[in-house]
């Protein structure tokens, strides 16, 4: 390299020199295989952009999420919320709902892909990411004893505890500081549109909120919305 030039000078000159000597169409090769790394790497970056840009612009806000525990995968998740939808205050440019309903664990097994369930279910719930939890009588008292539950007496008014007597779940909690029991779920295996999706056929299922849910109003209109035909 000549005394005060730069490298950049240099990679013209040699680009240059190419064009003289092998002609426009080498020099178009040339250039193509010497910056194609360059331009591919340019592109991915590109990519990457656009994308983190979209996904920033259109991701919506989760003002509801449930999850069925052990249920029979007959819902059509997105038509079944679409239509919960009609029920709540919500903006659907920004706003979502959200029902997982396939998810299952064998409380009998001991195998990696049942810790990883529990483990998956467990960190939602602890999240604050699932509002509502449906779960069947294998899997009920698991997550109790985990104090995974609101209390429900907390959020019904006096006429649903009377009303829902008979089919709330009440739980002491031993190393609690209150004296008294909390209603931890509600049996709802009757439920029009658990009975009419057989989500739960050959077992009991109850309702319960997330004690660190952030949607309650949402979490009551869902149980409103399963309730009715």
């Amino acid at each position: 390299m000549a005394n005060g030039n730069s490298v950049f000078d240099e990679i013209r000159e040699q680009h240059q020199k190419v064009k003289a000597e092998k002609g426009m169409k080498a020099y178009l090769l040339h250039l193509l295989h010497y910056y194609k790394w360059y331009a591919l790497t340019g592109i991915a970056v590109l990519i990457i952009i656009v994308s983190m840009i979209y996904d920033a612009v259109t991701q919506k806000d989760m003002i509801f999420q449930a999850i069925y525990v052990n249920a029979f995968p007959n819902v059509r998740n997105e038509e079944f919320m679409a239509d919960f939808e009609k029920n709540i205050t919500i903006n659907p440019k920004k706003e979502e709902t959200s029902l997982i309903s396939d998810f299952y664990i064998n409380v009998d097994s001991t195998s990696y892909f049942e810790a990883e369930n529990i483990e998956k279910l467990l960190v939602l719930c602890a999240s604050g990411s699932v509002d509502v939890c449906v779960v069947d009588d294998s899997y009920l008292m698991q997550m109790a004893k985990g104090g995974y539950y609101m209390d429900l007496s907390t959020v019904f008014t006096k006429e649903q505890m009377d009303e829902y007597s008979d089919r709330l779940v009440w739980h002491d909690y031993p190393d609690d500081s209150k004296d008294a029991k909390e209603a931890i779920a509600l049996e709802i295996t009757d439920a029009a549109k658990i009975v009419s999706t057989q989500s739960y056929p050959n077992t009991k299922c109850y309702f319960t909120i997330m004690v660190n849910s952030s949607n309650v109003d949402n979490s009551l209109a869902f149980l409103d919305y399963l309730e009715t035909p």
